[in-house]
């Protein structure tokens, strides 16, 4: 069955606004991506594309997929569902879903195609929100814990969870997108920017913040 999940609601203003004066969750994914080594990934499928904002962390890719349930025009490479790629088994050393894995019906088979269409020994990129606030209604599912991710990905070899952010950034996100229409407030959210800098707000590991904005999970199949 087709999932109606909308990975990227780019035709949305707040879409735009988003982009422009980003939240502390997005300011602290990025630093979080950046941090990774991707450069060396060959074959890349990207799930939930969009405007696909990371396409220069993939400088040595010779085949990259950009993947959605619905089409950006000029972005978009292969419109389908997530809940039943179409790709074949193993055919990719690198599958990144950022902020999708929220808005699927069942994660479990999500992360089951991530898992089926990855190579042995590739690498799956996921992130996903804990403490945020709840978008892209009616198609917002889902706000799995640390101990949750580790679990779906319990098959892989190495997993590596990532807190991002903690209380101070969680508090900061939930009032500028509460207040997001107000637009004499808007400017709060170039706040982000400092706080996204904080020491310790993206940490690896198990004795970290309860309360992360979401997490990263790094898993090597």
């Amino acid at each position: 069955m087709h999932d109606p999940a909308r990975f990227v609601s780019w035709r949305n203003p707040r879409h735009w606004i988003q982009r422009c004066l980003p939240t502390s969750r997005r300011l602290l994914l990025e630093r979080a991506l950046h941090r990774l080594t991707l450069d060396d990934r060959r074959e890349v499928l990207i799930v939930g594309a969009g405007h696909d904002p990371y396409r220069s962390l993939f400088s040595g890719a010779e085949r990259y997929v950009r993947f959605d349930i619905e089409c950006v025009p000029g972005i978009t490479d292969v419109i389908g569902d997530a809940m039943n790629m179409p790709f074949d088994d193993e055919s990719f050393d690198c599958v990144v879903a950022t902020e999708c894995m929220e808005h699927v019906s069942d994660p479990f088979r999500f992360v089951n195609q991530l898992t089926r269409v990855l190579r042995p020994g590739g690498l799956v990129v996921l992130t996903v929100p804990f403490l945020f606030h709840q978008h892209g209604d009616p198609f917002d599912f889902w706000r799995p814990t640390r101990h949750c991710l580790s679990r779906l990905f319990e098959s892989y070899e190495t997993v590596v969870v990532t807190s991002l952010g903690h209380r101070i950034h969680v508090i900061s996100d939930l009032i500028t997108t509460a207040f997001a229409r107000y637009r004499f407030l808007i400017p709060l959210r170039v706040f982000n920017h400092l706080l996204a800098r904080l020491p310790g707000s993206i940490r690896a590991g198990s004795d970290v913040t309860t309360a992360p904005t979401g997490f990263m999970v790094a898993a090597q199949k």
